[in-house]
């Protein structure tokens, strides 16, 4: 995992008064339905392959565990302000 994902992904599962005794994880989603979530606020111009290659290639934050994907929501929802600005990623 490369250094700025692994800054979001500590700043996304730590609470925000840095005590890291505490640990609050945000809403996670299964790949399936952060691509329908995304299509829907995006008006459904991305690929489903091409969403589950942005996971794969480590361009959409995500966690595994086990044979389960979990997509954490805020990162789905900087994907979509992404994908309305019309950035590439």
């Amino acid at each position: 995992m490369t250094e700025t994902l692994r800054r979001r992904a500590s700043s996304i599962i730590h609470s925000p008064k840095g005590d890291s005794s505490t640990v609050t994880a945000p809403p996670m989603l299964s790949p399936q339905n952060a691509w329908r979530v995304l299509c829907r606020r995006t008006g459904g111009h991305i690929a489903r392959s091409t969403f589950y290659r942005w996971v794969s290639e480590g361009k959409l934050l995500s966690f595994r565990l086990g044979v389960h994907i979990l997509i954490p929501w805020p990162t789905l929802e900087e994907l979509i302000q992404r994908c309305l600005k019309g950035e590439r990623l």
